[in-house]
């Protein structure tokens, strides 16, 4: 009787990594769809000859300020996470693990959408002794406070149209004031969101409404993401977590900014206009493609157009292409390719102790 209950529940678990492979098998055939749809529309109707002339001719001293910024937010993001990480650990994180672990992340959702997560999230537990369970709500606290500044840039934004808009549509000022006061009170909520959750799932409703499994599960994982929010809860440590959101997000917007002289756009698009195709553009990186690849080149294609109408498509296609190659790419797996085998090279080489 053991042994035939061994085998049911081997057979289980097979079928239950099946399934899981299945569904991935399928977000993957989607998350490429997606792309290929988003690049359609991005790319139809575009004379090659034309997209290819504005690439061959921009200014190549520009794109070394372009990569620099874009390197430097990966390395002041892993910086941001030696914070979150910390009460978890109990010590000190080392950043070149925790920027081994960022860079590792980006260059696998080059190929995987949102695979890069799991990569982070084993590749600081290996080399850091953390358990995922601990480490797996700094993670998630990690995209919220990015979830925040995109909503922070979105409120601004709807407050720096061009007045002939927003005199068209004068509910965008409000909702863009309601954008940043929900953002404020997002970020003061933050720190508190699992004691929040547990009291709410201690209430006698959920107990009664909730089977006893699902629960205790809810419960714990509420547990789990309090205590990935112990770093917010230090008066010291959540204005600089903040402090560096902002500085982090500075520094994509810098790559925009960078990039428009490299394409002889300068003079067409100010700071601001270069802020509202930022945050245009970064809507796009949400949906999960490879590579965030349409979804971005169509988004910042679209908002360059419409900021300056006088661009051609097929420039602003081109800055939205080699804006992406360069920092979605080449920035991303050149770094994570150069670390990998540095690495690999160091623990190949025999102790000499």
């Amino acid at each position: 009787m053991e042994v035939k209950q061994e085998s049911d529940e081997t057979s289980g678990s097979n079928q239950e990594k099946s399934v899981k492979k299945s569904n991935n098998l399928v977000k993957q055939i989607v998350s490429g769809l997606f792309a290929v749809v988003l690049l359609y529309l991005a790319f139809h109707n575009v004379d090659p000859q034309k997209l290819w002339q504005y690439s061959r001719d921009i200014d190549p001293l520009p794109l070394v300020p372009v990569c620099l910024t874009a390197i430097f937010s990966h390395v002041l993001r892993a910086y941001r996470w030696t914070f979150l990480l910390y009460p978890v650990a109990g010590r000190k994180i080392g950043l070149f693990n925790s920027f081994y672990a960022v860079i590792l992340g980006y260059a696998v959702n080059v190929a995987i959408p949102r695979g890069g997560e799991v990569a982070r999230l084993l590749s600081i537990c290996k080399d850091e002794k953390l358990p995922w369970a601990g480490v797996l709500p700094t993670m998630l606290i990690d995209r919220m406070l990015d979830m925040a500044m995109l909503v922070f840039l979105l409120g601004v934004c709807l407050l720096v149209l061009p007045k002939s808009l927003l005199a068209a549509v004068p509910g965008l000022i409000p909702g863009g004031i309601g954008l940043l006061i929900a953002t404020i009170i997002g970020l003061l909520l933050l720190p508190n969101v699992g004691a929040i959750l547990k009291a709410i799932l201690n209430m006698d409703l959920c107990r009664k409404k909730l089977p006893s499994a699902l629960h205790e599960k809810l419960l714990e994982l509420a547990a789990q993401f309090e205590s990935g929010t112990r770093a917010l809860k230090s008066p010291v440590t959540y204005p600089l977590i903040a402090a560096l959101s902002f500085v982090i997000w500075s520094m994509y917007w810098l790559n925009f900014y960078f990039m428009l002289p490299a394409f002889h756009l300068d003079k067409l698009v100010g700071p601001m206009s270069c802020l509202i195709v930022f945050t245009i553009g970064s809507v796009g990186v949400l949906i999960p493609t490879p590579g965030n690849a349409g979804s971005f080149h169509f988004l910042v294609a679209l908002a360059l157009t419409k900021v300056a109408p006088t661009i051609p498509y097929e420039q602003a296609l081109a800055y939205a292409t080699v804006l992406h190659v360069l920092t979605f790419v080449m920035t991303n797996c050149i770094p994570a390719a150069l670390l990998f085998l540095y690495r690999k090279t160091r623990e190949s080489k025999p102790s000499t102790t």
